[in-house]
């Protein structure tokens, strides 16, 4: 569950001490023939911070004059202020993935914005987003600058019936918690709800860290087409049993049994 780690990203604007202090180890761009030096010598895994209003401009300008063959190489860019709306579709084409802060944008506190940039895991993990109440739906943009758009609807009531209201949207524990007024949910639930990539890479980890008799014993059925009441002698609720691994790992004919059922030997089920 991780993501590659981006080169040190480039800062435009104020800020730089605040965000190294927090830990994220920016590169200043300063004076006029700083930022066309810097986007030079840009990558596709680069990351810009505009963290002024007139940064977006300046970085525009600079980039425009690259040859052509240099503008598809750039990296990401986030923007802390709203950008001219002129700007808006230029930079969306030099800048790949870019983000930018719109009037009821919510961003992650600065310290924490900065710990989940520096974060191998910044891809699964939220430093933003905005509620557009008109397709009542939400935007959420993750540490790597993807973003996931999801329907209100998903956020059912909470067991003590708390329900989201995700106009009132804020992001907390370093990227790991959305906060919808007083309802709270974790990222990766968001994750596994809403992207189908996470889910595949969510379910290969466990199936990778959870080697137990039960677990392998589950995959196996599974892969096999059986149900839990399909092999015969052994009763459906002790196939459960096993599998959420509230009994021993069988042994003698009960062992046996299983392997037949699944066209294995009995020592090939945990290899599963």
């Amino acid at each position: 569950m991780t993501a590659t780690k981006p080169n040190k990203p480039f800062l435009l604007g104020p800020g730089a001490k605040r965000l190294i202090r927090y830990g994220l180890p920016v590169s200043p761009v300063k004076g006029r023939p700083a930022p066309a030096q810097a986007l030079r010598k840009a990558s596709s895994s680069d990351l810009w911070l505009a963290a002024s209003a007139d940064a977006p401009d300046e970085l525009l300008q600079e980039a425009l004059r690259l040859p052509p063959r240099r503008r598809g190489r750039l990296g990401g860019l986030l923007a802390l202020h709203r950008p001219r709306t002129e700007s808006i579709q230029p930079l969306d084409d030099l800048f790949e993935p870019f983000v930018w802060s719109t009037e009821n944008f919510r961003f992650l506190p600065l310290d924490e914005l900065a710990e989940v940039l520096a974060d191998e895991r910044r891809g699964d993990l939220f430093i933003g987003g905005y509620a557009d109440p008109q397709t009542q739906s939400l935007t959420l943009v993750r540490g790597d600058l993807r973003r996931l758009s999801v329907p209100v609807s998903i956020f059912r009531p909470s067991g003590t019936g708390e329900k989201a209201d995700a106009f009132r949207l804020a992001f907390a524990d370093s990227g790991n918690t959305v906060r919808l007024g007083d309802y709270e949910v974790a990222a990766d639930a968001i994750l596994y709800e809403a992207d189908p990539d996470y889910r595949r890479r969510l379910l290969a980890k466990r199936r990778a860290e959870d080697k137990t008799f039960g677990a392998c014993l589950r995959r196996l059925r599974l892969l096999r087409g059986l149900r839990q009441a399909d092999f015969g002698d052994v009763a459906g609720k002790t196939i459960a049993r096993i599998e959420r691994g509230e009994t021993e790992a069988p042994h003698g004919h009960t062992l046996r049994a299983i392997a037949e059922r699944l066209q294995v030997e009995p020592d090939e089920i945990t290899s599963y």
